[in-house]
C-alpha cells in the first residue's frame, strides 16, 4: 500500500509506542474554553494540544484579511509571534507548509526527512516530519496549524491533529466574536464619555419610555387603565423635570419644557433655575404660558417649523411677540431674560412639546456650542418623548387587546374562582398567555390555562382562535378534558392553525359535601398545584402529553385528584415561575413554598390569594407576561 501523503493516515508510519488517547483532547477543549485572548489560544494548542498528536514542535499561523498587510505566527517552544511581511493574509509563501495550507485552505504535508527538505527547506531540521491544517470555521480559513515530528508519527496523527485545528479555529472565532463585542461596548463607552451632559440626558430620558410599563397590569376590570394612564404620565413628567435641571446651568441660566398631549394641547414639563429658590418663578411661568393666552409667534413659529430659535439679546420688541400676554410677558422679564433658544422637541414631523433655554445679563447669550449641545439634547428629548408615547399607546392597545379575549369568570356554586392576567413590563406587545372558565351544559365546570408560543400580533391572533376552538369544543361535546384537547388538537390540524401551544384543561365534577373530583389533561403545560385547606401544597401529578399543534393522534390521557372544602386549585403560565435567572423546576417550588407559607385568611381569600402569589413569584417588572387562576372549594 502505498503510504499517504498526511502523517498518520492508515499506511503512514506510525509509532511504535502507540498515539496518546484521543481522550486527551477533551482536555485541551476544556483548555480553550477559558482562553480569552488570540495569543492564549495559541499557547494552550502549542503546548497542550500538540502533545497529544506526538508532535516534538508546530506553528501556529493567523492571517488578517481586511485588517492590515501582515499576519502573526507562533512557534513552539519560545511561542514569541513574528510578524510577517506577506503583502496581505493568508500569506503567499509556500515554502511554510502552515502558510501552504492557509493559503489553499487544505491539509499540507510531508512524511519523510528527504520530502521535508525538498518542499519545505524552511523547517528543515525541526523534524522527519511536518503536516500542517487549515483553522476552518464556517468556510472561512482563519489561519493555519503545523505540527513537527523528529520520529514518524503515530498512527492517529492526522485525526487528532485535524481535530485540534477544528478547536483552535473554533476558540479562535468565538475570542474574535468577543473581542468584536468587547470593541463595540468600548466605542460606546467612549461615545457616551465624550457626550458628557447628552449622556445624562439619555439616562434621565430612557426613564419616560422604560417606566410607561412597569408595575401597570392588574385583574380584568376596575380602574387598572385609568391608575396606569395616571402613573405613567407622572413618570415622564419626572424624566422632563429632571431633563430641565439637568441642561441648567450647563447649557441656560433657567430652562422651560413644555409639553403636547394627544389631543394637541400644551401643557406643563419640567423647569429649574440655577438658583432652586427660584425655580418656582419658571413653573409659574410655565403654568401662565399653558393657561393664558399662550405663545405668539415669535415662540410659536419655530415650533411649527421644527427648527431652532435664537435670540440673542431679548428686547422688550421680541418680548411682546413671543408673549402677547401682558401677566405672562411681567413673569417673564422678572427672571431676567438675555439670550433665548427655543427648541421644538419632535420626530418623524410631530411636535411633541418645547424646550426654552434663557441666559440672564451676567452670562451673555449663548455659545454656539452651547446651542449645538441644546440642539441635540432637544433631538433626544424629541425622540424619546415621542418613543414613551408610542410605547405608551402600544401597550395600551396590546392590553386592550389581550383583555377584550379573556372574559370574566362565571360565578360558580360552591367555588370561588379568581383570575389575574399580567403583561410583561418590558414589551408592548400582545402575549400568547390565556385562560378559561367555563360551564359545560351537564353543570361541570371548565378551567383552562394556556400559552401559545411567541409574542407578537401573530401570536395574540393564533391565542385568541384556539381559545375560541377549544371553549366551543369543550363546551358542545360536554367531553372529559382528555377529549376535549384531542379535538382540539384535530381541529388545528384540519383548519390550518399553524401553532404550538401549552394547554391544560380540567374539569370539575361535583360529589357532594366530600367536595370535587378535578379531572385534568395536559399538554405540555406547567402542572397544577393544590393548596390544601391545612395549608400544605403540592402537585398532584407532574405528568404532561404533547403540546398542542405539533401531532394531532397524540394520545391524550387524564388524570384525577380530589379536591376537599378548604382546597384551592392554582392553575398559572410559566411567566410566573420562570426568569432568566430562574428555571421552571425552582420556580415550581418557589411557587409551592409561597402557597405553604400564606396564613389562614389569605387561604381563605381566591383572590387575595393570587395577589400575595403574583407578588411573591413574579414582582415587578416582569420579564413575561402571566396567567393566573384559582379556584377555592367552599
Amino acid at each position: 500500500m502505498t503510504p499517504s501523503p498526511v502523517p498518520g493516515r492508515p499506511g503512514g508510519p506510525a509509532d511504535a509506542a502507540g498515539p496518546p488517547p484521543s481522550w486527551a483532547l477533551l482536555d485541551v477543549a476544556t483548555a480553550l474554553v477559558g482562553a480569552t485572548t488570540r495569543a492564549e489560544v495559541v499557547e494552550r494548542v502549542l503546548r497542550a494540544g500538540l502533545p497529544t498528536t506526538g508532535a516534538t514542535g508546530g506553528a501556529v499561523l493567523l492571517g488578517a484579511p481586511g485588517e492590515g498587510t501582515s499576519a502573526l505566527r507562533w512557534s513552539a517552544p519560545s511561542l514569541a509571534p513574528e510578524t510577517l511581511d506577506v503583502g496581505g493574509a493568508p500569506p503567499p509563501d509556500d515554502d511554510l507548509p502552515e502558510c501552504a495550507s492557509a493559503r489553499t485552505g487544505r491539509v499540507v504535508a510531508a512524511v519523510t526527512a528527504a520530502e521535508v527538505a525538498r518542499r519545505f527547506p524552511r523547517v528543515v531540521g525541526e523534524g522527519a516530519a511536518v503536516a500542517a491544517v487549515p483553522l476552518r470555521v464556517r468556510g472561512s480559513v482563519l489561519g493555519a496549524l503545523r505540527a513537527t515530528w523528529t520520529a514518524p508519527p503515530p498512527d492517529e496523527a492526522a485525526v487528532l491533529l485535524e481535530a485540534l485545528g477544528a478547536l483552535a479555529a473554533q476558540a479562535l472565532a468565538r475570542v474574535a466574536a468577543d473581542e468584536q463585542r468587547d470593541r463595540a461596548l468600548a466605542e460606546v463607552e467612549d461615545a457616551r464619555a465624550r457626550l458628557g451632559v447628552l449622556s445624562e440626558v439619555g439616562r434621565v430620558l430612557a426613564a419616560a419610555t422604560s417606566s410607561s410599563g412597569e408595575g401597570t397590569g392588574t385583574a380584568l376590570g376596575g380602574t387598572a387603565a385609568a391608575d396606569a394612564e395616571v402613573l405613567e404620565t407622572a413618570a415622564v413628567d419626572r424624566s422632563v423635570g429632571e431633563l430641565a435641571r439637568l441642561v441648567v446651568p450647563a447649557l441656560a441660566d433657567w430652562c422651560l419644557v413644555l409639553l403636547v398631549d394627544e389631543h394637541g394641547r400644551w401643557r406643563e414639563g419640567g423647569a429649574a433655575h440655577r438658583d432652586p429658590a427660584r425655580s418656582g418663578e419658571v413653573a409659574a411661568l410655565g403654568r401662565a404660558t399653558v393657561r393664558g393666552r399662550g405663545v405668539g409667534a415669535a415662540l410659536s413659529d419655530p415650533v411649527r417649523a421644527r427648527r431652532p430659535l435664537v435670540v440673542e439679546r431679548m428686547t422688550e420688541e421680541v418680548l411682546r411677540a413671543a408673549l402677547p400676554d401682558a401677566a405672562t410677558a411681567a413673569a417673564f422679564r422678572a427672571l431676567e431674560p438675555h439670550g433665548t433658544v427655543v427648541l421644538p422637541l419632535g420626530v418623524r414631523g410631530r411636535t411633541v412639546g418645547s424646550m426654552l433655554l434663557v441666559t440672564t445679563g451676567e452670562r451673555g447669550p449663548h455659545t454656539a456650542a452651547e446651542v449645538e449641545t441644546a440642539t441635540e439634547v432637544a433631538r433626544r428629548a424629541g425622540a424619546a418623548l415621542d418613543a414613551a408615547a408610542l410605547f405608551r399607546a402600544q401597550k395600551r392597545l396590546a392590553e386592550g387587546l389581550q383583555r377584550s379575549m379573556l372574559t370574566p369568570p362565571p360565578r360558580l356554586e360552591r367555588l370561588e374562582v379568581a383570575v389575574r392576567y399580567e403583561p410583561s413590563a418590558r414589551r408592548a406587545e400582545v402575549g400568547g398567555d390565556w385562560y378559561d372558565v367555563l360551564v359545560q351544559p351537564t353543570g361541570s365546570p371548565v378551567v383552562v390555562i394556556g400559552d401559545v408560543m411567541g409574542h407578537d400580533v401573530e401570536a395574540a391572533a393564533a391565542m385568541g382562535q384556539l381559545r375560541s376552538l377549544l371553549r366551543g369544543i369543550a363546551y358542545t361535546t360536554d367531553e372529559p378534558p382528555d377529549a376535549v384537547l384531542t379535538r382540539t388538537d384535530a381541529a388545528m390540524a384540519g383548519l390550518g392553525l399553524t401553532t404550538t401551544a401549552t394547554a391544560l384543561v380540567g374539569r370539575l365534577d361535583d360529589l357532594g359535601p366530600r367536595g370535587w373530583r378535578l379531572v385534568w389533561s395536559n399538554a405540555g403545560h406547567p402542572p397544577p398545584v393544590v393548596l390544601r385547606a391545612d395549608g400544605r401544597a403540592e402537585v398532584p401529578a407532574t405528568t404532561h402529553d404533547l403540546l398542542l399543534g405539533v401531532r394531532p393522534t397524540t394520545q391524550r390521557n387524564p388524570v384525577s385528584t380530589l379536591l376537599s372544602p378548604g382546597d384551592v386549585l392554582v392553575l398559572c403560565t410559566d411567566g410566573l415561575l420562570e426568569r432568566r435567572d430562574q428555571g421552571l423546576d425552582v420556580g415550581q417550588a418557589r411557587l409551592l413554598e409561597a402557597l405553604s407559607a400564606l396564613p389562614a385568611d389569605v387561604r381563605g381569600s381566591a383572590q387575595r390569594l393570587c395577589d400575595v402569589v403574583l407578588e411573591a413569584c413574579a414582582p415587578g417588572p416582569r420579564e413575561d407576561d402571566v396567567a393566573l387562576v384559582a379556584v377555592r372549594v367552599l
